[in-house]
């Protein structure tokens, strides 16, 4: 991050400005995480009714999946947070 506040108090501001800013907006990037999430539980549900042969079992596996891969991303966020490698100072 301090390449990134580097950036924005050098003469570059418009990489600060489309770094922070993104080419997107935050309403577009939530949308896309959403959408991508759903996709992904839709083939958890899939693969688990056609293993199981039950909507009932595979609805089940995909809302558990939907909790436990919000946690995991959350935990491997929290993880890299502290982690130096590759970070630039």
């Amino acid at each position: 991050m301090s390449g990134i506040v580097d950036a924005c108090r050098s003469s570059d501001r418009r990489y600060c400005r489309v770094f922070l800013r993104g080419a997107e907006s935050h309403t577009r990037s939530f949308l896309k995480a959403v959408s991508w999430r759903t996709l992904g539980t839709l083939d958890t549900f899939g693969i688990s009714w056609f293993i199981t042969g039950r909507v009932a079992i595979a609805g089940s596996i995909a809302g558990l999946e939907v909790v436990t891969k919000v946690a995991w991303y959350y935990l491997h966020e929290r993880v890299w947070a502290v982690v130096p490698f590759g970070r630039r100072t």
